[in-house]
């Protein structure tokens, strides 16, 4: 679903328990993804795994499946 601009502070303050920290500058982000987007080159399975706090819920693998077969028909 797609929120409104104005409505993304009440939507940070619903789900900020189930996400990792932010990072403290555009900079820490860069050097963070930069290394996967170039190992991303050669292995294109590789991803960023960031740590979620203990307070998050745990991943639900069943949201997240799409049965590709089902559509097409």
């Amino acid at each position: 679903p797609m929120v409104p601009y104005h409505a993304l502070p009440r939507l940070h303050e619903l789900i900020k328990h189930d996400l990792p920290e932010p990072n403290p500058s555009m900079w820490h982000a860069y050097r963070e993804v930069w290394p996967v987007l170039l190992r991303q080159l050669k292995y294109e399975d590789y991803f960023l795994k960031r740590a979620l706090p203990p307070t998050a819920r745990p991943y639900r693998g069943e949201f997240h499946e799409v049965n590709l077969s089902a559509a097409a028909e």
